[in-house]
């Protein structure tokens, strides 16, 4: 009997890709909903400044407004109705390894395994 094999690890690295860019997207996405419920509101600027994308393989979360450094790294700073600083670091560190998981589960998706 004999046994033949192929290899597709060009196509298989290819969709590993894909669904890393896919499962870093999905995890980014999780990670800003879960900030925007700690980020400091006062008329909603500084939450609807918030971005989730992936660039070069890196997921990339963040508020974009002239102050999102200072509310989110100034301890001494008031926030109404359970918003406070560090408002991506907080989750960032509770939600770690379901946002491992969500990537993880992502390339396990586009690989068919």
């Amino acid at each position: 009997m004999a046994l033949s094999m192929r290899w597709d690890g060009e196509q298989v690295s290819a969709a590993a890709r894909e669904g890393l860019e896919k499962g870093l997207f999905e995890a980014a996405e999780v990670l800003l909903a879960q900030a925007n419920a700690l980020v400091p509101i006062e008329e909603g600027t500084l939450q609807n400044s918030g971005t989730a994308e992936v660039r070069d393989g890196k997921a990339r979360v963040g508020f974009n407004t002239p102050y999102a450094l200072r509310q989110h790294e100034d301890l001494s700073l008031h926030h109404a109705n359970g918003r406070t600083a560090k408002y991506l670091e907080k989750p960032l560190n509770q939600f770690g390894p379901e946002l491992e998981a969500i990537a993880g589960a992502a390339i396990t998706r586009r690989l068919g395994s």
